[in-house]
């Protein structure tokens, strides 16, 4: 049996340049769906780990170990899938949107459409699902209010990111907590103190530009909306019985997955003797997504949506990418560049900006936010603990420049999303975007100030220490 050996820095910084460079010429110049190489990129680590004594039997055990730790996230994201297409059929997800838009006031409207996107994205979990829906609504009215496209989207995608990033029930939320092996609500109160702020300031910046602007609102195709969820679903109280009895749990602290799946059950039983569709629809809500024809075309695109199906990508992304990472960290690579990364660093700002220069750096290359985060996991997050500073730390970051920083990235799947489906370009809403570049913002603050950041106690670091010797 062939000696394992340390690799060099060199060689180690070799490999993960080689494999980004796989990762961006295979999905921007072959046009490949980024799971797939990723998926590709495990035999790509086992030619470089040969070099290094070890066989693929090694990386995969590592990998699949890896993996598991994962699984918690991998089964709330498909719960999450499921509740999102019982929770149309229940009516829960069209009152929150039929109230929502009851509340637009012109005077008022980028501010009250921050908001708006807030909320709807918090109880849906899902910030693409609001710009491709609420989102082309708002559009639409801050169009004939004659304020600029680009402000309007702005306003629309701040406020989906808000909603999403404190949103249990987001892929992304679960997927970033779930990398870094943190539990989801930890997570989330954790990036309180960065999304907070950004979204006050927002707030107050879109104020004012509300402010500037003026013109006469058509309102048309938002009554079309209205009458066409009032037509189709009771609206009311008894629909939002499964968001109230989610948060209710979550407040509880029970488990995430417990959690949505009582509301998952919930929205069931109100979908089917309730709401009156057949049982087979709504089951099939649970596994596929709801699907049911409307008169108005436009309700089709903002309903027939969700299901566990849905999360199937990102499940693939959860299980390809914390391989990777499992992979990369057994052959020894993490440890040679993080060493060298410590020797660097001395301060805790100086920590949060180097993972957060990494994370940019990820989805620069790539445009993707769950590369980004594998990234930072496998250089970072051992040398946070190190410093005593808990994983929490590093799954905001993920959160504050990865996951919301494929919005500024031109060729991010988020920009590139954004462009398609709100019909505008990247020049146009990028400075509006401001939620995007406030976050990162605080993270940093609070990384020189030291206020919000999670670290162990003497007793932690110690169990800590006693854990890695083992």
């Amino acid at each position: 049996m062939r000696e394992k050996q340390t690799p060099t820095f060199a060689y180690s910084l070799f490999t993960l340049l080689s494999l980004a460079v796989f990762m961006v010429s295979g999905v921007t110049v072959l046009g490949i769906h980024l799971n797939v190489t990723m998926f590709l990129a495990w035999i790509l680590i086992n030619v470089y780990a040969l070099k290094l004594g070890y066989t693929y039997q090694d990386l995969e055990t590592k990998a699949l170990d890896t993996v598991r730790n994962s699984l918690q996230a991998v089964v709330i994201m498909l719960a999450v899938g499921a509740l999102i297409g019982v929770w149309i059929a229940s009516g829960t997800v069209p009152t929150i949107i039929y109230y929502g838009i009851k509340i637009i006031n012109a005077k008022y409207f980028l501010v009250t459409s921050l908001l708006l996107c807030a909320i709807v994205s918090m109880f849906t979990g899902t910030s693409w699902g609001t710009m491709g829906t609420v989102g082309v609504a708002l559009l639409g009215v801050g169009t004939g209010l004659g304020i600029p496209a680009g402000m309007t989207a702005g306003a629309i995608i701040s406020g989906s990111w808000f909603g999403d990033k404190l949103s249990p029930l987001s892929d992304t939320t679960n997927f970033a907590s779930g990398v870094m092996n943190v539990n989801v609500l930890t997570h989330v109160k954790h990036m309180l103190y960065t999304t907070v702020p950004s979204l006050i300031v927002s707030a107050i910046i879109f104020l004012f530009l509300g402010f500037k602007v003026s013109g006469t609102a058509d309102f048309t195709l938002i009554e079309q909306i209205s009458l066409g969820l009032a037509d189709n679903f009771k609206l009311g109280v008894i629909t939002l019985l499964p968001m109230v009895i989610v948060i209710i749990m979550l407040l509880k602290k029970k488990s995430p997955a417990q959690s949505i799946l009582s509301g998952v059950i919930l929205g069931l039983v109100i979908a089917i003797f309730y709401q009156g569709f057949e049982h087979t629809l709504v089951f099939d809500s649970f596994y596929k997504g709801f699907n049911k024809e409307f008169e108005l075309e436009f309700l089709s695109t903002l309903l027939n949506r969700g299901g566990m199906n849905s999360m199937n990508s990102t499940v693939q992304a959860v299980i390809f990418t914390t391989g990777i990472g499992g992979m990369i960290k057994e052959i020894g690579i993490i440890n040679v560049l993080v060493s060298k990364f410590a020797q660097k660093i001395k301060s805790t700002g100086g920590l949060v900006a180097s993972a957060m220069g990494i994370s940019y750096l990820s989805i620069g290359l790539t445009g993707s936010h769950c590369f980004s985060a594998i990234m930072v996991q496998s250089t970072m997050l051992d040398l946070f603990k190190v410093k005593g500073l808990k994983p929490e730390n590093v799954s905001r970051i993920c959160e504050d420049c990865g996951t919301i920083g494929v919005t500024i990235i031109p060729w991010g799947v988020t920009a590139v999303f954004i462009m398609n489906t709100l019909n505008i370009s990247f020049a146009e809403y990028a400075p509006y975007a401001f939620l995007c570049y406030l976050c990162p913002l605080f993270s940093l603050l609070c990384g020189i100030t030291g206020i919000g950041m999670a670290r162990y106690s003497e007793e932690e670091q110690e169990e800590l220490q006693l854990c890695n010797q083992i």
